[in-house]
Order: C-alpha cells, then structure tokens, then sequence
C-alpha cells in the first residue's frame, strides 16, 4: 500500500469529520480535504518523520480552511440584507430570512441536545471550534494539539479553555440561561 492510500485509509473519514466541523457543509469540506492531501503530496519532502503523520496532516487542513477564509475575505464577499431578492417580489433578504426566523426557531427548540451542541460549535470562531475539534472529538493530548498548531502546549490548554468556556456561553444563550 502506497503511502497516501495509507494516508486516505488511516485519516479519511476523520479528516472529513474534522473539516466538516470547519465548514459546516459536507462539499465544502470534501474540497478542503481533496486540497489537504494535495498539498500533502506536493510537500512530502518537507514532513518531518520523527513527528507524527496524523498531526501535520491535520495541521495543513486548519492551514488550508484559514487560507480559505482569509481569501474569502478579501473578496468582499457580502450582500446587502437591503438588497431586493430575485424571485420575492418587492421583498429584501432581511424580510426573507425573518420569515424563516421562526421555524429555524421551533426546530431548534424540538432538536436533541446533540445537535443544539452542533449548533452552538457552528456558531464559535473557527479558532475555537478547531481546538475543541481536536481535543474532544478527536481525542488528541494537549502535546499532539500543540504540534498541530505549532504553539507550546501552555497556549493549547488556555485555548482550550476559552473555547470550552466560549461553547458553555453559547449553550447558555441559546436555552436562554443568562451566565
């Protein structure tokens, strides 16, 4: 077996789950994916084999989704809530989206705890939900993390830390439970 289909079988589905948390939506992160192992491939020569495999290639995936963000940024790509819809006549977005406002509501009130967590991830800082990304559904140690992310592991465990109390805060908010 050849070193990327090693890579695809040991890595596939976790990467997929990784950047799906990143991006929210499955073909966006199948192309994060796709673009991670490419630019896996196109620097091989530059992996360190005293470290492990898992954390530089998770670490170029949260590379590649920040490089994305960052482009997708400079793009100014933002629409005016103002702005009349193509297909509503005489109608904004902003009243568009307000009339979905109320069933995005009653679904999420019916929903189970799980997916109000899911939610509540969607709603962190990309930074937040990567690290409780690695440390609590991936399961990778304090150290494996900082490798990752190039940082000590002192500024893992305070990240960490944050995005737990960041999460807390959402779920807070969203049962209307003022911290």
């Amino acid at each position: 077996m050849s070193g990327i289909e090693r890579l695809v079988q040991d890595y596939g589905e976790r990467a997929f789950q990784f950047a799906f948390r990143l991006t929210g939506n499955a073909d966006d992160a199948r192309e994060l994916v796709q673009e991670s192992y490419y630019r896996v491939l196109r620097n091989w020569e530059r992996y360190d084999t005293s470290q492990p495999l898992e954390n530089w290639f998770f670490s170029i995936l949260r590379h590649v989704f920040l490089d994305g963000l960052r482009k997708f940024d400079k793009q100014g790509n933002v629409a005016s809530l103002d702005a009349p819809v193509e297909d509503a006549r005489d109608k904004s977005y902003d009243e568009v989206l307000e009339d979905r406002a109320d069933r995005v509501l009653e679904a999420l009130e019916r929903q189970e705890s799980v997916r109000a967590v899911r939610d509540a991830m969607e709603r962190l800082t990309a930074e937040h939900r990567g690290v409780l990304t690695l440390a609590d559904l991936e399961g990778l140690s304090y150290e494996e993390i900082g490798q990752v992310l190039d940082c000590p592991v002192g500024t893992v465990r305070s990240r960490v830390s944050r995005a737990r109390l960041a999460l807390k805060r959402v779920l807070l908010e969203e049962a209307g439970i003022r911290d």
